[in-house]
Formats: structure tokens, sequence, C-alpha cells
């Protein structure tokens, strides 16, 4: 009798093992995903279900496990038939930077697309939240949320309350591009006491002149390209160096900055201790 029990407790535990293995084996299976954003694919691994992603977008450079999927498409827009090879069991698109003709056609394919939006600071983890309970990491993504929102909390709020210093967000240089409204950013430059002069402007992101961003009313230049200002100038606009010289330059961390991602925070508390030390130096 002895013997016949010890014979079931063994069969018993290999064929759990072997369930329970297959059933590791198909939850592996289960998603196969592809971001069409470096931030998303940042949220996706940062969130617990990187070991999931199959395809990213041009520009994901984060986490290094991130770059080894093969690319489904760029500024220009999505290669369909790499993504389509792909298999993905589910597409994950950024709302404000994903063009909206792209998302309708992979809709039109068959492929489900889930929409994730980057407007404000809140949705940092709103799209952690979303990410986590698609692809049932709940507790890995609750953990994160709770870390980006003490880290939230640990900035200076006096500094936000009233900003004390005007800057033009320079993103790009040829032609020079900016930050206008209902974006992000701005919400976030608050925290380290300073006001986009651009969100007077009618776009969330676009090109302006080198005479606008002079005449703008900027104390200092956001720098989140790494040029220089001064291999922009052209024969009509350099009767405005003068004025400026006067608008000190900031530079930011772009790849931090520029996505509204895990590390979006680090990149803005780097900003935030730059501007003290700056304003100490004053």
């Amino acid at each position: 009798m002895l013997s016949f029990f010890l014979v079931f407790f063994v069969l018993f535990g290999f064929f759990f093992v072997i369930e329970e293995s297959l059933s590791q084996d198909e939850s592996t299976k289960r998603h196969r995903i592809v971001t069409l954003s470096p931030h998303l694919a940042e949220i996706v691994y940062a969130s617990g279900a990187g070991d999931y992603v199959v395809g990213v977008i041009a520009g994901t450079n984060y986490p290094e496990e991130a770059t080894r999927h093969p690319i489904v498409g760029g500024f220009s827009g999505i290669d369909f038939e790499v993504l389509i090879s792909l298999e993905p069991t589910i597409v994950l698109a950024w709302e404000q930077g994903n063009k909206a003709a792209d998302i309708l056609k992979l809709e039109r394919l068959g492929i489900r697309v889930h929409i994730l939006s980057a407007s404000n600071l809140i949705d940092l983890e709103n799209q952690v939240y979303d990410v986590s309970r698609l692809f049932g990491t709940e507790k890995i993504g609750d953990e994160l949320i709770s870390a980006l929102k003490n880290k939230a909390l640990s900035f200076d709020d006096g500094l936000g309350n009233d900003p004390q210093r005007r800057v033009f967000i320079k993103i790009w240089d040829r032609p020079i591009f900016t930050i206008g409204r209902d974006h992000y950013i701005n919400e976030a430059l608050r925290l380290c006491g300073l006001k986009n002069v651009g969100e007077q402007y009618p776009f969330r992101a676009g090109s302006i002149s080198i005479e606008t961003m002079l005449l703008s009313g900027a104390d200092s230049i956001l720098d989140l390209t790494g040029a220089k200002l001064i291999d922009d100038m052209k024969p009509n606009s350099i009767r405005h160096v003068d004025r400026s010289s006067s608008m000190r330059t900031i530079e930011g961390d772009s790849e931090l900055l520029m996505r509204l991602g895990p590390r979006f925070l680090d990149g803005l508390e780097a900003l935030c201790a730059q501007i003290m030390t700056f304003e100490d130096g004053i």
C-alpha cells in the first residue's frame, strides 16, 4: 500500500510539473506585442511584460533587450509587411504620436490595437496601469506606479506654484521645432519653476522661424536637441543675435524628457537640479 501511494505522488508530481510547464509555454505564446513608440516599449518592459515583445518602432533603445527586436517602422509610418510577419496578438499605439491612418489600417487588417494616451503627467501612471492589466503583470505594475508616485512627491511644489523663468523649448534644429500647448512637458516644467512660452502656439509640436523664437519673450532656451542654435542662424536673422545672447541655454536630456515613460521623472529631476544651480549662479 505504501508503495502505491509513493508511486501515485511521484506520478502526480510529475504530471503537475508537465502541466505547469505547458501552462507557462502557453502563457508565453498568448501575447505577442508590438510597440509603436519608444516610451511604450519602456513601459512594457518596466511593467514586467517585456518577454512578450516581438517588434518595436525605430528609435527604441531602452532597455537594451528591446533593441534586439525587428523594427516595424519609423517617423514616416509603419512597415506593414514586417509588422504582419511578426503575427502580433496586440499592437500598442500612441494616440498623440502615431498616424490615425496607420492605426485604422491595422484595425482593418484584423489586428488588435490598444491606444494609449500621453498628454499629461497622470497619463504616465495610467499607461503603466493599462499595460500591466493587459498582460497580467498587475503586481509589478502597481509597484512601479507606487514608485512613480513617490518620485513625483519628491519635487519641490514651491518651485512650481509660480514659475520664475520663461523658456523656449527647442526639440529640433532644421527647421526649429518647439512644443506648443496641450503637451505633458508644460505641466512638468512648472515643477521646476519654468514656463514654456510656446504654450501660446496653436499646436502640440511644430516649426517656427528663428525670428519668432528670438522674439518669444523667453529668458532661456531649453535645448532638447544637443545642437547649437548658431548653426541654424540665417543671414536675415543675424540682426537678432545680440538679442539672443541674453537667452541662456539650459541643456535637457531629450531621451528622458521627450518620452513619457518610466524614466521621465529621472530626467525631470535632473533638470530641476540644474535649474536650482542655474538660479544660484545668477
